[in-house]
């Protein structure tokens, strides 16, 4: 059971990669960093919950209050930038573009 759910949770972490590779808009890397957040988180709570076989409700609430406390910060940096007129395309933050 465990090598499944590492199976899974590579899967989905490498989704997460796979997204930021291939955009470059600041959304889409927020949503797969979340995909990457949500593969890593998987993959603790399946190891704490192999290795150790006690409650793994305080590591689950953790895991979910960094990841509440991540979209806020995302919501709010989006808001801040959409106000101001700020773009949201990275490739627009680069000093180094041809």
């Amino acid at each position: 059971m465990l090598a499944y759910m590492m199976l899974l949770s590579f899967a989905i972490i490498s989704i997460g990669l796979a997204g930021i590779a291939a955009t470059r808009h600041f959304i889409m890397i927020v949503v797969s960093v979340e995909l990457m957040l949500l593969g890593s988180s998987l993959l603790a709570v399946s190891i704490f919950h192999y290795y150790a076989a006690g409650n793994i409700i305080i590591l689950l609430l953790s895991i979910w209050a960094v990841a509440a406390i991540e979209v806020i910060v995302a919501v709010v940096l989006y808001r801040y930038m959409e106000n101001e007129g700020l773009t949201l395309d990275v490739r627009k933050f680069s000093k180094l573009r041809d």
